[in-house]
Parts: C-alpha cells; sequence; structure tokens
C-alpha cells in the first residue's frame, strides 16, 4: 500500500511550536566601545575620553542558523572582571554584569547579530561568557579581553 502524497506532507511538516530550518549556533563574540558624545561605535583610541568615562561596552553576539518557535531561544551574557589595582584607576573592586534575552526568531538568511549595551569600566582582564540554550540548543563561548583606560 502506497501512502498519499498529503500524508507524506503531513508526516514531513514540523509539529506546531517546533523550532525550523538550521540549528543556531554562537559563532563569534566581539567587545566594542560606544561612545556617549560621538554617539557611535568607535575603537577606544577614538573614544572621547581615554578613562572610559561618557562610553559603554557594546558586546555583538553573532549567530549562525535560523530558528522560528513559540518556545524562545535564551541568550545570557555575564561580564566580569577581578578586583585589581592600577595607576590609572586606583584600586577597583572586581565587577559582575548578567543580562538575559530571549529570542523568538532568528534572521531567516542564517545570520542574526544580537548586542548586549554594558557599563564600560577599566579593567586589564575582562572575561565575556555567552550562552545559548532553548530547544534542542545548547551552547557557550568565551571572549577573554580588557577595557582599558589611559595609564
Amino acid at each position: 500500500m502506497r501512502a498519499s502524497p498529503l500524508l507524506l506532507l503531513l508526516l514531513a511538516a514540523p509539529a506546531v511550536g517546533e523550532p525550523t530550518a538550521s540549528k543556531p549556533t554562537l559563532a563569534s563574540v566581539e567587545a566594542r566601545v560606544f561612545d556617549r558624545q560621538k554617539g557611535a561605535i568607535v575603537t577606544m583610541e577614538e573614544s572621547s575620553d581615554a578613562y572610559g568615562m561618557n562610553s559603554d561596552a557594546v558586546i555583538l553576539v553573532k549567530l549562525q542558523g535560523t530558528y522560528q518557535s513559540e518556545k524562545p531561544l535564551t541568550l545570557k551574557l555575564v561580564v566580569s572582571a577581578p578586583k585589581e589595582s592600577s595607576e590609572a584607576t586606583g584600586d577597583s573592586p572586581g565587577w559582575k554584569v548578567t543580562q538575559t534575552k530571549t529570542l523568538e526568531v532568528l534572521s531567516e538568511d542564517g545570520n542574526t547579530q544580537v548586542p548586549f549595551l554594558v557599563p564600560y569600566r577599566c579593567a586589564s582582564a575582562v572575561k565575556v561568557t555567552v550562552t545559548l540554550t532553548g530547544p534542542g540548543v545548547k551552547g557557550s563561548k568565551t571572549l577573554d579581553t580588557s577595557f582599558p583606560c589611559a595609564e
């Protein structure tokens, strides 16, 4: 007995609420500087203030793959720096910032960029960890960087 074309089509279709297309993954994580005075993303050298004042850190997370579901993906960002002492900032306490975003849809072309904005605090060792979770999806990436200030 042969199955009808309609039955085959129904069997091949994803269930309602299930993710569609290619499985999303974390492609990269980048740290940049947003200069509030200029209203632009710049390098630290181009920043209006060499001590990071009037600036924010932009963490840009690039995702690959497509996704559309009633069950959203969760993108969690943790940015931290240990306690340290320097000529530019003196004694600085360690700090940690955590942010979470939910994503129900990713770009149809398979490339999505998600920005996070965190306070810019001078630190020679900054750890950025991004975790992507959702139905059938789990991954993380870490970026070791610095938020430099003039010495």
